[in-house]
């Protein structure tokens, strides 16, 4: 019977947690993008492919971790410095190229 080791291949390529670093505290998250994130965003978005600004913790939460975005929360952390740690995570992770950046259009931040 033919077999493929998944956990062989997975070590093969990244596996080395991501530290980051956001208001002094140090956060460990995955080497790869979790299918928890996609499936998630799967699952929230709208008829035009986006998610709604009432689902965007929710998708945080799958991208960071529950607990590690609450935590983020507590610390202070600003809407500027979420969409930072969102947009390198995501070239981390080659969701979006390196040079490309999230558009968030010209609204401000929410409130």
């Amino acid at each position: 019977m033919p077999k493929f080791d998944f956990d062989e291949a997975v070590k093969e390529d990244k596996n080395e947690p991501l530290e980051v670093v956001l208001n002094k505290r140090e956060y460990l998250l995955p080497a790869q993008l979790p299918a928890r994130v996609v499936l998630t965003q799967i699952a929230l978005m709208d008829e035009t492919g986006g998610l709604g600004t009432n689902d965007i913790p929710t998708w945080l939460g799958a991208l960071v971790g529950e607990e590690n975005l609450q935590q983020m929360l507590d610390d202070g952390a600003t809407w500027e410095q979420l969409e930072a740690v969102t947009t390198k995570l995501l070239v981390f992770y080659n969701v979006i190229p390196e040079e490309q950046e999230i558009e968030t259009g010209d609204e401000e931040a929410p409130k």
